[in-house]
């Protein structure tokens, strides 16, 4: 399933951190994965441009071609429909002029 997307799940097992798992984010307090091999489909997302972030923020938006990418390789994918952002958990800094 994951050599579908490209990333290469062998290599993700070989090191100490745990290989998959589910985590709660601290902040936005929604559910994510973690883990080798979340982390190595994170880059593969943003290598091939299926995801990219949200100026000034930690969100990240998938793209239409990551979702169709996503919905061809993991059977049952569906992306839910984007929430409205939340505030920034700090203000950006003032521009220096």
């Amino acid at each position: 399933m994951f050599a579908a997307l490209g990333v290469d799940a062998v290599a993700a097992a070989k090191g100490r951190r745990a290989l998959l798992r589910p985590c709660l984010d601290w902040s936005e307090r929604r559910p994510h994965l973690a883990g080798s091999l979340a982390a190595a489909l994170a880059c593969r997302c943003f290598e091939t441009g299926w995801v990219s972030r949200r100026k000034d923020s930690r969100a990240v938006i998938l793209t239409g071609s990551g979702a169709a990418a996503l919905a061809s390789a993991l059977p049952g994918f569906v992306c839910d429909r984007p929430e409205p952002l939340s505030p920034p958990v700090r203000e950006p800094a003032p521009a220096v002029a």
